[in-house]
């Protein structure tokens, strides 16, 4: 049965890795309707390696603008009823796109279906499987603003969907977190669910931010700036999640010393611990100081 999903590629300087991408969309055990790649802006040879794949490939090229800016470059040229993400250095297993239509064609409420990825990294030609990402069981408006749990080039998006969200923030400043940032409003709006296997593989790369945790700063503004842009939009979010907003700053930043801790840096660990006492100085956030300053995991 022929697919109704366009597969969209945004890329920026990944020949090395982005012909197995495309290959990995190639070998679905249902087809994608058409497979897009946005080029944006690469000065390597991105363009050449996907121009050639041929007309099995739709190349698209535009001044850097970011992933965001590519993405929605996508979605406006594509035709199908579905949208699927892919990162252009992550791969997919043969039965994703089979697996998630099955589960969005029986369940029409679903705007966005996701699923678990194994994060890997590339040594010596081996792959190397790390750990899985990726939090299925609970996957609301409410459970994304404690932080993002799905792995981008998971997702399935019905193309309606777009008609009441709109696109992807295009602002520079949240590059980084401009999915995230897209999530939640589709939270807002709809309908989100997750199946609990991994259907595809994030890369672990030198330059990846979720890669190996040393950009912590960075991450948290990254978040924050996240949620503060969705926050602007719907200032009523967190009386209708039953979140309290300073409660949830003061764990971020717990969160945020907690890394350090890891790493041994005690001034950056206690200075993001003071922060979340002035974020909210109540007796929880001192029981979560303790127990992320004594245990070996805290989240």
């Amino acid at each position: 049965m022929k697919s109704r999903v366009s597969v969209i590629i945004p890329c920026h300087n990944t020949e090395a890795f982005l012909a197995e991408t495309i290959e990995s969309v190639l070998a679905q055990t249902r087809p994608a309707a058409e497979i897009l790649v946005i080029d944006d802006g690469s000065t390597d040879r991105t363009r050449e390696v996907a121009a050639s794949f041929g007309a099995r490939v739709t190349l698209r090229s535009k001044p850097n603008g970011g992933p965001a800016s590519a993405r929605n470059l996508g979605m406006h040229l594509a035709t199908g009823e579905y949208l699927a993400f892919l990162d252009s250095d992550d791969l997919w297993y043969p039965e994703k796109l089979a697996r998630q239509l099955a589960a969005m064609e029986t369940n029409p409420q679903i705007d966005l279906l996701f699923s678990e990825a194994w994060m890997f990294r590339e040594e010596r030609g081996a792959r190397q499987l790390l750990r899985k990402i990726g939090y299925t069981g609970d996957p609301t408006f409410r459970q994304l603003l404690f932080g993002d749990f799905i792995p981008n080039s998971t997702v399935l998006l019905r193309r309606s969907v777009v008609d009441r969200v709109g696109w992807l923030n295009e602002d520079r400043e949240l590059i980084g977190v401009e999915d995230y940032e897209y999530w939640m409003r589709v939270a807002y709006h709809g309908t989100l669910a997750g199946l609990a296997e991994p259907l595809a593989f994030y890369r672990l790369r030198e330059g990846s931010l979720m890669g190996d945790g040393r950009e912590i700063e960075k991450g948290l503004t990254l978040a924050l700036a996240a949620l503060s842009t969705v926050e602007s939009q719907f200032p009523a979010m967190w009386e209708e999640a039953q979140v309290q907003r300073e409660a949830l700053l003061a764990r971020l930043h717990v969160r945020a010393g907690f890394a350090w801790k890891q790493r041994r840096a005690w001034v950056s660990c206690l200075s993001h611990y003071g922060q979340a006492l002035r974020h909210w100085p109540h007796p929880r956030v001192l029981r979560w100081l303790v127990a992320a300053s004594i245990l070996p995991k805290w989240s």
